[in-house]
């Protein structure tokens, strides 16, 4: 059985004692009741798990004492994925999943056709939440990593600044080719995807993106929700270049 698993950044790392806070250590000591003896897993989203022993739990705090260590190497091929941001319940099912199928990163953009639009301080309240349903996936699916999250641009903004070995725009073209056919058979460092909003990119963002370097690429014949078409991606692409 395995046992639950909590997270502290890197940054707070100080081995070989370990302290969850605020909200992990909430969840710990006054959600799973957990005591000084017990036994509990921390990782730090980047691939260092640590298997614990609580030596004092308070109201604020969980101190505990490193018993084994270990480090997951991340993939070979790192996808970074750049959704549009979309309505928040299929949004932060998007990032759920992104997490459970290994994405290195997440950089929500800000489209034409974009429906949601943030503020300064809504973007800051977003991120915030969104990183800790990130972590909360992260826990519940024991994987050792948790992507990076970065604030949304705008697609003029960013669309020419993406770099990496390959490009993909999943798009409904005549021009469009299956992922099999483009992934080349020596995997590439690290792949870039952008994924349109609710009615897709405008025939202007897509030129640019192409002009970018972006391929379009299909994911078959039928017509995919935001949401559906960046798992379906994620999904595809671990397949090909991870199995």
């Amino acid at each position: 059985m395995s046992l639950p698993r909590f997270h502290l950044p890197a940054s707070s790392w100080t081995s070989p004692q370990l302290s969850l806070t605020d909200d992990e250590a909430a969840h710990c000591g006054r959600v799973m009741r957990k005591q000084a003896g017990d036994r509990i897993e921390i990782f730090d989203g980047e691939g260092r798990v640590s298997m614990c022993e609580i030596t004092k739990v308070t109201k604020s705090i969980v101190e505990s004492q490193i018993l084994s260590e270990s480090r997951v190497e991340p993939f070979a091929t790192a996808i970074h994925l750049f959704p549009a941001l979309i309505k928040a319940e299929p949004f932060e099912w998007l990032l759920e999943k992104a997490v459970e199928l290994g994405a290195a990163s997440v950089q929500p953009v800000i489209t034409e056709r974009t429906v949601i639009h943030l503020d300064a301080a809504q973007a800051e309240k977003k991120l915030a939440k969104w990183r800790r349903h990130m972590i909360e996936s992260a826990k519940q699916c024991h994987t050792p990593f948790v992507p990076k999250l970065e604030a949304p641009r705008t697609f003029r903004s960013l669309v020419s600044t993406i770099e990496a070995s390959l490009k993909l725009i999943p798009a409904l073209s005549e021009h469009s080719r299956t992922l099999k056919q483009i992934v080349p058979s020596s995997h590439p460092a690290s792949v870039a995807v952008l994924i349109g909003p609710e009615g897709d990119f405008t025939a202007e963002e897509e030129t640019m993106a192409q002009q970018a370097g972006f391929v379009p690429v299909t994911l078959g014949p039928l017509v995919l929700r935001a949401e559906t078409a960046a798992i379906s991606t994620l999904a595809i692409l671990g397949h090909e270049l991870r199995s």
